[in-house]
């Protein structure tokens, strides 16, 4: 690994490296199969197309694998904060919405999209959410902020399907869990086996 690594390295600028460094922590590749059986979930909820909203897109499994007629019939948003993975998405999707920032900055308009839909970045531990002032009283986990704002750009009646920890549900701190069921119905759950 280490001659790979190191012409990667010098195929970067120091600025892109860091970055890419950076984005170890919460970059997770997410499989075909849980992607499929997302969309599947949704179909069988009646969901054919519309508005889309992913945050954390990463390089765009989740629109690469849309079924066809859905894909044909939606209009898809995604927002990438790693800009070497943001510009990859941006590449794979041009003609879609692509935002490279975070998604704390993304000025999204409330009760918009039909569908949130991905596998949001996890912080192991640490600080709250801070920096959006919408949400800054709540100081919520990193994937408890994903939900909370993607949660708000939902129509009434849309869905939301992300990827989560155990802790969503586990964590002994409801106040997330709160937020959540003020603004929506769990709908269902899938635990898998440690």
């Amino acid at each position: 690994w280490h001659e790979l690594r190191q012409r990667l390295k010098a195929a970067m600028t120091p600025e892109e490296w860091a970055e890419a460094s950076r984005s170890t922590q919460y970059a997770h590749y997410t499989s075909k199969q849980i992607v499929r059986s997302m969309w599947a979930a949704m179909a069988h909820m009646g969901f054919k197309g519309g508005a889309i909203l992913e945050p954390g897109a990463g390089i765009g499994v989740f629109p690469g694998l849309m079924p066809e007629a859905m894909a044909n019939n939606s209009a898809y948003t995604g927002i990438e904060f790693d800009s070497i993975t943001g510009g990859i998405l941006q590449q794979l999707f041009p003609d879609e919405r692509i935002l490279v920032e975070s998604y704390m900055d993304s000025k999204l308009p409330k009760n918009f999209y039909d569908v949130s839909v991905g596998n949001p970045p996890f912080q192991a531990k640490g600080a709250g959410v801070l920096s959006d002032p919408e949400y800054k009283k709540h100081a919520f986990s990193l994937h408890d902020y994903f939900f909370a704002k993607s949660i708000d750009r939902t129509k009434p009646g849309g869905l939301v399907t992300f990827i989560t920890s155990r802790y969503t549900m586990d964590k002994l701190d409801d106040k997330a869990r709160a937020y959540l069921a003020e603004r929506a119905d769990l709908v269902g759950a899938i635990r898998l086996p440690q």
